[in-house]
This record gives C-alpha cells, structure tokens and sequence, in this order.
C-alpha cells in the first residue's frame, strides 16, 4: 500500500493518427506521484467534449450512454480503491488498472471451488464410484457453506484464503445449533470441508491448513437389532388381509437373513442369485456403497420369500429379485408391524442387517465370514456392526461351567 492513498481520475482525448470524426477517449490514473493511461473504448466528437467537466456536452443520445458509462467507470474505479485499501494491498496504478481490466488473477472462492469439486463427484456418481447420497451430501455442505456466509459474512463466498481456523470452527457451530447436524452428520460435512481445503493446499492456493491440529470423532451408537424371539413373532404375523405390509414384512425378514442394506435388496436382480455345481444357492452382488462383494449362502427362509414373489407383476417385467418398495413407505409401514408385533425396538431397513450381524455372531460364525457376507472393505466397521447378545456369550460358557460346576473346594 503506498504512503499516499489518495487517487485521481482524469478522462481526456487523444488525437487519432488517421483523419476521423471522433476521437478515442483515455483515462489517466494517478497515485502518490504514480499515474497510467489507456483507451477505455469510447470515442467522441471533440467539438462536443468538455475537457473541465471530463464528460460529453452533446444532447444526443450516443453522448448521453457516454456520460453514464464515464459515471459507471469512475464508481468502478473508486471501488477497486476501497477494497485495496480495505484489504490493506498495494495501491498503485498498474493494479488498479489491472483490476478494473480484469487481467489480475481474482482469488480462488471457497465455495466456488467447492462446486468444482461437486462436478468430479457427480462425475463419480455417474461412473458408480460414490453412491448417490454421498454426491448429495457434498452438494449440501457447499449450500451450508454459503448460507453460513451469508448470515455471517454478508456475502455469498469468501476468498478461501480467508478460511481460518476459527471460520471453521464457527462453521462447525452453524452445523450443530442452526441446522440441528447430530454429531456424525457434523463431522460428515466438516471432512468434505477439509477435503476441499487440502486440494486448495496442493493446487498452491493457500499457503497453510487451517485444519491442523483439529480431530473430528464420530460417535458410535448401540446399533438395535431383534432377537430371535422378536424375528420369529414377526415371521409368525398373518398379512393375509394386508398385502402391503405383507411385502414389507418379507422384504425385511430377507434382509435379515441375507445381510443385504435397503439399496442393496432393491437392486438386487434375479441373476444375482446363483446356485454351484453342489445346489447350493448364493448371492453374489457387489455393494452400492463399497463396491465391496457381497457373498451370502442363501438359507431356506430367504429361498422361499424369492421363490413367493417370483411371479409378482414388478419381478416379471423388471427381472429384480423382489418387489421392493421405497424406503421410506418400508421404514413407515416397519413401524406399524412393530406395534402389531409388541415389539418395543424402533424398526427400519437397517435393523434387519445389525439383526444378520448379530444372529450370525450368535450362531458362532466368525468375524472374518461376517464380514466378506456383508460386503464390508475394513473388518473393523463389522465389529461396530455386530453386538453379541448376552445368550451367546453364556452358551460359550457352559462348557466351562459343566466342566467346574460341583467341584469341592
């Protein structure tokens, strides 16, 4: 920033080399000492310029548009002067011709970049690389990110120099309190952030990580699943009178002896299902989130419920395993079949494969096999999944119990 902020505007004509009418207009910048000059792409009549008043005299309508671009020039330039000596820049004329010309390199925007990168996930989603809720997910964090500057800022994106340590822990804030994010959510979207953050990093386009020195930790809740009692009250329900929940209940009751999540069984596709050379049935479908494989042995319940809806008008004309309907209605009417259950748990889609995690744990099926029947890519995402039961745990220890039990001491 100079000594002498203080800048002055000058607009003259210049007489053209060739013989014309008009001549081409200037503007003459000046600070501390300092001044440039260059064509603004206006000409006028000399006999109608008034060199004083640095405008056109002339009543015509072409000299009118002239002097409201000349006012719309000088608030341009009065603009540029603030925000360099806001931003505490350089004032000289070069630059701020520079900006007025738009050659200067305009600072990367936070959420700008962050759109930019939303292009590559979608890119992603397409190939089925990331599955539709993550692209979303992305999608709604750079809106989050734009509403937070506007309600903090006052502006719809800030220079993603400007992103500090502190902006991010405001914008952590604004996920808990304004938009009620549970933990999990919040740190969902604050490592989207901080992956845009460490791409600026290596493209250069800031110099430091304002996320250092900062952990965010998901919590992980005590994951429901129904016991074999519950699974057999359900099974033993008669939807006989209501189809509607007649499908969903087997849709679950399949998923809970196949592992598969929501996106998973609605995909799934009769092909999918294959039998070996020693009748046994599988299932081999690669999952939507991992793209991990999913290989499940098929037990009788599960053969029978795909055996049930195979000539189902929606299994017929589409060639899916079972006539799956949307989450949400699966989720709604889980609820009513609960209740007619007794069953106190609140059910969805997902209960059913913690209920596969845990009964296979039950049923002394190693981690390892869990796991590769889940599609999990790290084994320890099937130890959060699967809780074992208190029933499995005393089973294991009736031998000993036998063993010991009745010895004098």
């Amino acid at each position: 920033m100079t000594e002498n902020n203080y800048f002055k505007l000058h607009f003259f004509l210049r007489k053209p080399y060739a013989e014309r009418a008009d001549w081409p207009l200037f503007v003459r910048v000046s600070v501390g000492g300092q001044r440039i000059e260059f064509k603004i792409g206006r000409t006028v009549v000399p006999d109608n310029w008034d060199q004083t008043r640095g405008m056109s005299k002339g009543r015509t309508r072409r000299d009118l548009e002239l002097n409201k671009y000349l006012e719309l020039v000088r608030a341009r330039f009065l603009e540029i002067h603030n925000m360099l000596l806001r931003e505490k820049k350089l004032i000289i004329p070069a630059v701020m011709k520079a900006h007025f010309l738009g050659t200067i390199e305009k600072p990367k925007m936070m959420c700008e970049v962050f759109r930019e990168a939303n292009k590559k996930r979608k890119e992603e989603l397409d190939r089925g690389d990331i599955v539709k809720p993550t692209y979303q997910r992305w999608t709604r964090c750079a809106d989050y990110l734009e509403e937070f500057f506007l309600l903090n800022y006052n502006t719809a994106d800030l220079p993603i120099k400007e992103v500090t340590s502190g902006l991010l822990d405001d914008f952590e804030h604004f996920l808990r309190m304004k938009k009620s994010c549970a933990n999990n959510a919040a740190v969902r979207y604050m490592r989207s952030v901080k992956n845009i953050m460490q791409y600026a990093l290596a493209h250069r386009w800031i110099d430091h990580d304002p996320f250092i020195g900062k952990k965010y930790q998901r919590t992980y809740n005590e994951r429901q699943f129904l016991t074999e009692t519950e699974l057999r009250t359900i099974m033993s329900l008669d939807f006989t009178e209501l189809p509607r929940l007649e499908i969903v209940r087997d849709t679950f009751l399949f998923c809970c002896f196949t592992g598969l999540a929501f996106c998973d069984v609605k995909a799934l596709m009769t092909f999918d299902i294959t039998t070996d050379d020693s009748g046994h049935t599988w299932i081999r479908k690669a999952r939507a989130k991992t793209g991990e494989m999913s290989i499940i042995p098929m037990l009788e319940i599960p053969l029978r419920i795909v055996r049930k809806y195979s000539e189902h008008p929606t299994v017929v004309s589409t060639g899916v395993a079972l006539p799956v309907i949307t989450n949400q209605k699966m989720n709604a009417y889980l609820k009513e079949i609960a209740d007619l259950a007794g069953i106190k748990k609140h059910l969805t889609t997902h209960v059913a494969r913690h209920t596969f995690a845990s009964m296979s744990l039950c049923n002394h099926v190693s981690i390892e096999v869990i796991s590769k029947m889940l599609g999990h890519s790290d084994i320890r995402t099937t130890q959060i999944y699967a809780k074992m039961q208190d029933q499995a745990i005393y089973d294991d220890m009736e031998k000993m119990r036998r063993k010991f039990d009745g010895v004098n001491l």
